[in-house]
């Protein structure tokens, strides 16, 4: 049970009790209860703070095995790459293949290695490579998100402009790469061997982004509906975060298409909707239904609970985009130079919305969140109705 609801369930109790009872009847069951609160106070306080030193825990040892595997790419590889909330990169197992999809710019690119043998001529080695490339790019083609379709569903097509699809990707990997001047590049890796590192790239459709954006639609408006906000912020925020990548993760780490943290927006959002204190990890968060689900319930529990007492709804919007980048109280530091809401909220009152938008353009405390609020605030036009 929520310790909220336990509070007022007792409260309401006093009243009851005060009521059937003489006074020193009354004043011994009160004391009672008391005791019982500051004992459900205490069981609840020493639960969240669990939640965090576990969250602390699963940080440190994403960061220990995130440094393994960077010490082991790094042995064979000239640079490390790693996948980031636009960006998203995949290492076959032996590490001598990897692939990335940059869905910002709509660019997969297919990196392999070959051992400098001197027992293959330049053709033999070149067409070993092709095989890798191929193997490689079929792989990424097909990867499916936690929601089980392709991470790259309707984004590419052939060459006769037909969607790439299971029945002929064998086809569209195999002319993709066979008809490419390859990129190859010596390098001399750490552990002490001579590669060859050869480079095919790939560019998807010109509406990939909106054909990922009609990929979740449904389930935005939805959430959208659910929690009272408006969609075209909710868009707009994933187009932001994540450029609508289902795989997406930032090394703080944040995880899926709203970049949620567990140990804040993430944990906020559920305990909001579920009224459990709980840590969420990278599984749970990077399903898009549960993603959409708690970053729709974050926008709401900020517009309408941190927020609530701002008249004016634009404002009120460029405040909780605001929020959604830096946290609530950095933007009430903006208007006050304190992390109190109330103090802020009337201040903000004072000003019509655009004054509110260009005074947190100049006062926000970080450059990061100032043009996180251009951004998402100039993309909201294309989620319109």
């Amino acid at each position: 049970m929520n310790y909220i609801y336990k509070i007022k369930l007792t409260l309401l109790m006093y009243v009851l009790m005060s009521l059937l009872f003489g006074q020193t009847e009354y004043e011994k069951w009160l004391q009672g209860q008391q005791q019982e609160m500051a004992k459900i106070m205490d069981e609840e306080n020493n639960y969240m703070a669990s939640v965090t030193k576990e969250f602390d825990q699963y940080k440190k040892e994403q960061e220990r095995l995130l440094k393994q595997f960077k010490e082991e790419v790094e042995k064979k590889w000239d640079s490390f790459r790693f996948s980031s909330p636009m960006e998203h990169v995949d290492y076959d197992k032996d590490l001598n293949a990897r692939g990335s999809i940059d869905f910002d710019k709509g660019k997969i690119e297919i990196e392999i290695l070959i051992d400098d043998d001197t027992s293959l001529n330049k053709n033999e080695r070149d067409e070993k490579a092709r095989v890798k490339l191929e193997k490689k790019l079929k792989q990424i083609s097909t990867k499916v998100a936690q929601d089980k379709k392709p991470i790259l569903k309707d984004q590419l097509q052939t060459k006769s402009g037909k969607k790439v699809t299971q029945k002929n990707i064998a086809t569209f990997v195999k002319k993709t790469i066979q008809s490419q001047k390859l990129k190859l590049r010596k390098i001399k890796s750490k552990d002490g061997k001579t590669r060859i590192k050869y480079t095919a790239k790939v560019y998807m459709l010109p509406d990939h982004l909106e054909k990922r954006a009609e990929r979740f639609r449904s389930e935005v408006l939805k959430q959208s509906k659910r929690f009272n906000i408006d969609p075209a912020v909710a868009f707009s925020i994933i187009h932001t975060e994540s450029s609508f990548n289902p795989n997406a993760r930032s090394h703080i780490p944040a995880y899926g298409l709203m970049q949620l943290v567990p140990s804040s927006g993430a944990r906020d959002a559920y305990n909001y909707v579920y009224k459990k204190d709980t840590l969420l990890k990278g599984k749970y968060l990077y399903n898009p239904e549960n993603n959409i689900e708690l970053g729709c319930a974050y926008i709401r529990k900020l517009r309408y609970e941190y927020f609530k007492g701002i008249k004016d709804n634009q404002s009120a919007y460029y405040c909780t985009i605001s929020a959604y980048n830096t946290g609530a109280g950095n933007v009430a530091k903006a208007f006050t130079g304190k992390t109190k809401l109330k103090p802020a909220v009337a201040k903000i009152n004072q000003r019509n919305s655009e004054q509110v938008y260009q005074y947190l353009l100049k006062n926000l405390p970080y450059d990061e969140t100032k043009n996180y609020l251009v951004k998402v605030t100039d993309r909201i036009d294309l989620y319109q109705k």
